[in-house]
This record gives structure tokens, C-alpha cells and sequence, in this order.
């Protein structure tokens, strides 16, 4: 009978001692790998994140800045610089430089290489730029600003009768439709239909 009672005894000091033990956390296979794979590499997210930011500010490119500067050069600036801020590195503008040639404010690319006019040459640069929009535009040729090696481009225009065009141009002013230019001694009707597909007064 002793032995008997005993029993429900001894259940509850195995549960008491049971309450002591420590409860073991069971991961599945994919959460048991993550856990490996963090602990092994010993870096967080944050950590990472910190160290790709502090590469990407220190990235650096090479302009080579020539021409109207003091210090003409291969300098290295800092990544997302602007134009100002080359010509700065080079010295700054010489006085005979066209400084508005160059956009100041626009961003600097690595390798780029940055030619500083004169003035005059600006203004040549400028001049010969607007006149090649205005032969290209739309593939015809202005006969109010060609020059005569651009006029010989025309079909049946050469050396003589494209410095006639720009003596009558120069003496009568600009012409006001492309018939005008059978006005021009020497372009007669067979002539302009063979040129008036080629040319245009802008």
C-alpha cells in the first residue's frame, strides 16, 4: 500500500523537474541556412549598404582640358563635376577665351576632353555651325548664306556662276523666293528646273 501512494509522488516531482529544463526552438531547413549563412558571414544589411555608399562617392574621372586655359591638362575630379568646375582645375579661362562656348553647368564624363576657343574662333565655330543647319535642314541648300564652294553643290552651278549669285545677292539684297534666282545672269528657266529641288532662301 505504501508503494502505491508513492507513485503519484514521484509523478509530480518528474513534472516539477521538467518546468527547469530549457525549451529547444525547432527551425525548418530554409531558416536553419539563413541563420548559418549570416552568422558566417558576420555582416549585416546595414553594414553593407554603408560600404557600397562610401564606394560610390569616391568615384573619380580623368578630363583632358586644353586650348584658352592656364593649366592645360589631364585632371582628375571628383564624379558628377561640372564643365566650370574643369576649366577651374585647369587654371581658369586665359583673356582671349571664348567663355561662352562651353556650357559651364553642364556634367563632366569620364575621358572627355574640353577645347576652349578664342573668341573668334567661337564666334567662327557659331557661324559655321548656323549655316550648316540651315543647308541641312532639309537637304537643300540656302542660296542666301551658301558661300560659293557650297553654291557649286548645286546641279549646274559652278565656280563662275556661284560668284555670280553672290554678287547679285550683295548688290540687291537677300533673294525673296527661289525663283528670284534666275534674276542671275546666266540661270535661265531649263537651268532652275534642273536646281530649284536643291535650293531654298531659309
Amino acid at each position: 500500500m505504501r508503494i502505491i501512494k508513492m507513485i503519484p509522488v514521484l509523478a509530480m516531482i518528474g513534472l516539477l523537474a521538467g518546468c527547469g529544463q530549457e525549451t529547444e526552438v525547432y527551425l525548418d531547413s530554409t531558416q536553419q541556412d539563413f541563420v548559418q549563412e549570416t552568422e558566417s558571414t558576420g555582416a549585416s544589411d546595414t553594414e553593407i549598404s554603408d560600404t557600397e555608399t562610401v564606394g560610390s562617392e569616391n568615384a573619380s574621372i580623368l578630363v583632358y582640358v586644353c586650348g584658352e586655359v592656364n593649366a592645360p591638362g589631364v585632371y582628375e575630379l571628383e564624379s558628377g563635376m561640372r564643365i566650370g568646375d574643369a576649366v577651374s582645375a585647369a587654371g581658369g579661362f586665359t583673356k582671349a577665351a571664348g567663355q561662352e562656348y562651353w556650357n559651364l553647368a553642364e556634367p563632366l564624363k569620364d575621358g572627355q576632353m574640353l577645347c576652349i576657343p578664342t573668341e573668334e574662333e567661337a564666334r567662327e565655330r557659331k557661324e559655321s555651325y548656323e549655316e550648316t543647319m540651315e543647308s541641312v535642314s532639309d537637304g537643300r541648300i540656302n542660296i542666301n548664306t551658301a558661300d560659293a564652294d557650297k553654291l557649286t553643290e548645286i546641279p549646274g552651278i559652278g565656280q563662275t556662276r556661284a560668284q555670280a549669285i553672290i554678287a547679285y545677292r550683295t548688290e540687291n539684297g537677300d533673294f525673296t523666293c527661289v525663283e528670284d534666282i534666275m534674276k542671275v545672269s546666266g540661270i535661265k528657266n531649263a537651268l532652275f528646273e534642273k536646281m530649284k529641288d536643291f535650293i531654298t532662301v531659309g
